[in-house]
């Protein structure tokens, strides 16, 4: 494979970076998230991202997942129902499967162990996480504001060369953070109705742009609130980029289990696949971008 297309392959990757319902359709219901004082939650937040293409006939792909394990500790809750919380990422692992190696590639943040190429700087992108403790206000919708990062992270976001896009950057830490969440709308919603939320991501050949529409689906016969999700993508080329890159389709559902007792996301999980046409140095390439994104409340000592 030559370089350029190793390069087209990678680019892709980087890129990246669903009954029985009792509420009525005239229910008015009004999701808000709960926090206790010294309350602590253990999320798993598992990502897998594959990438395929067709190259001199042949498919070529590449498969990875990222699992974190991930606590949320509530520091204090303010009398407008928001909260301060400190949000600590415990345990990272990764698994890469690549053309031409027949044995996947493991990186696990407790063994120590480290990991070379390209697939290094993910993995030493994600080890810099652990165990750091990032604090930020959240309040009863779950909108983030005020988040505070610790001087090493602060650091490695201004370095000449941080690291892989959408994860060493103030905005792609939020983000992963934040996945598997959901932000409430102001008003009580009924069955049906909608809003949406957009999230941007910069990236070394341009901005991404997604579109989250959720819909609130009613209340399960288990008494937790429903929350279906469609995304929308767009992607604006950054000027003077060496890699073109155009989307030309994409399709994302996802659903939300909320807890309204418990005042928290039981479970969430995403699909979304896009269709890029990627383009480097005369060099044209298809490729189709898959990934599932899904997250559980871990019960004690899980």
């Amino acid at each position: 494979m030559t370089t350029a297309l190793q390069r087209i392959l990678f680019a892709g990757i980087v890129l990246s970076l669903a009954s029985g319902f009792a509420g009525t359709a005239h229910a008015q219901t009004l999701l808000r998230y709960q926090y206790q004082n010294g309350e602590s939650r253990n999320y798993e937040l598992k990502q897998t991202l594959t990438t395929s293409s067709v190259v001199a006939g042949k498919e070529v792909s590449n498969h990875i997942t990222q699992q974190l394990q991930l606590s949320t500790q509530v520091q204090g809750v303010n009398p407008d129902g928001s909260a301060r919380v400190a949000k600590t990422i415990s345990r990272c692992q990764l698994e890469v499967t690549q053309p031409g190696n027949p044995e996947p590639i493991h990186f696990d943040s407790a063994s120590g162990t480290e990991l070379s190429g390209p697939f290094g700087m993910i993995a030493n992108s994600l080890n810099s996480l652990v165990q750091q403790q990032i604090a930020m206000t959240v309040c009863d919708r779950g909108v983030v504001s005020d988040v505070s990062i610790p001087p090493a992270l602060e650091q490695r976001f201004t370095a000449p060369n941080p690291g892989i896009a959408g994860i060493d950057t103030r905005e792609g830490l939020e983000k992963m953070l934040s996945q598997g969440s959901v932000v409430f709308p102001e008003q009580a919603v009924k069955v049906g109705e909608k809003w949406s939320r957009e999230l941007s991501t910069e990236l070394p050949f341009g901005t991404m742009k997604s579109v989250i529409d959720y819909e609130y689906a009613g209340r399960t016969a288990d008494g937790l609130d429903r929350i279906d999700a469609t995304t929308r993508i767009s992607l604006t080329p950054k000027e003077g980029s060496p890699f073109q890159v155009t989307v030309k389709g994409a399709d994302g559902q996802g659903v939300y289990l909320f807890d309204p007792q418990r005042g928290c996301v039981l479970a969430s999980g995403l699909k979304q696949q896009m269709l890029l046409e990627l383009s480097a140095v005369g060099q044209t390439l298809e490729q189709t971008v898959t990934t599932e994104i899904s997250m559980k409340l871990l019960k004690s000592g899980q």
